[in-house]
């Protein structure tokens, strides 16, 4: 369920197909040091896809993250 709402968004806001599936886990909940170890990507690449992804959504939280999620349902 969640997957599919943030593929939605992925597409709606021109995510790379790395920050579509980097969103879906941090909608789960998932940390920056969590999703670098699942995704053997470095901490500080996770945080700059993270960073990227708020700027292309226009959010500043992980919460506004929720909150545009949930406006997607």
């Amino acid at each position: 369920e969640i997957a599919a709402y943030c593929q939605d968004l992925a597409v709606e806001y021109g995510l790379t197909p790395r920050e579509a599936e980097i969103l879906a886990l941090v909608a789960l909940g998932r940390s920056a040091k969590y999703i670098s170890e699942e995704l053997t990507v470095s901490y500080n690449t996770t945080r700059t896809h993270v960073r990227h992804i708020y700027e292309k959504l226009g959010i500043n939280t992980r919460q506004e993250l929720l909150d545009l999620l949930m406006t997607e349902q």
